[in-house]
């Protein structure tokens, strides 16, 4: 079968009524609808990947972390950094407790192969006693028997040392890399409480 030939004027034609039909549509109403539609789905779409693999905010809820956190207090948890590297001790993390549908805050201890302790009103690692100065001053009410920590796990605790569940207890016990959410970087409301969390440094 012979193939039609277009001569310049047809193309010329075709292209202007092509483009004359899109101004049309573009510029009717179902067009914008369509559009804005369109943009609102993809706003939604970036935000849940947003909270969803990058950073959300989460509202700290009682009183386990204080005075470190405060209930109410809207926190910033940034959830890519464990994806490289492992938690380290004093990183602030949302968990979530083996069997429990709620997130916690605590405050990462003990790292895999650590043996984790509390005696004489503090908490020991591999036997010597751990220099908390930095976020707790109190004293440990009660003791542990000493708790070995599995690979890929953490035992966390809050900073309200007496009045926290967390890994002392038997019912929650060392939290697996699976159950970590992130990592706690800022308080962020109310804003006359903003605060940054840097990593803390040990002696």
């Amino acid at each position: 079968m012979k193939r039609k030939e277009f001569t310049q004027s047809q193309i010329r034609y075709l292209r202007d009524r092509a483009e004359e039909q899109y101004e049309n549509m573009r510029g009717s109403r179902s067009f914008r609808n369509v559009s804005f539609l369109l943009y609102i789905a993809l706003v939604v779409l970036v935000a849940l990947s947003i909270r969803s693999f990058i950073a959300e905010p989460i509202r700290v809820d009682g009183d386990s972390m204080i005075p470190t956190l405060v209930h109410n207090e809207d926190m910033l948890v940034e959830k890519m950094s464990y994806w490289f590297e492992e938690p380290q001790r004093g990183d602030i993390a949302i968990v979530f407790y083996p069997g429990y549908t709620e997130s916690c805050v605590k405050r990462v201890i003990g790292l895999p192969g650590e043996t984790v302790e509390v005696k004489d009103g503090k908490i020991y690692i591999n036997g010597a006693a751990l220099d908390e100065s930095a976020y707790w001053n109190g004293e440990i009410i009660g003791s542990m028997d000493a708790v070995t920590v599995g690979a890929r796990e953490i035992f966390v605790v809050g900073d309200n040392r007496n009045g926290s569940k967390d890994s002392r207890n038997p019912s929650v016990g060392c939290i697996p890399y699976a159950k970590i959410v992130g990592r706690v970087v800022a308080v962020v409301y109310p804003f006359n409480e903003f605060e940054t969390f840097s990593r803390v440094s040990y002696q």
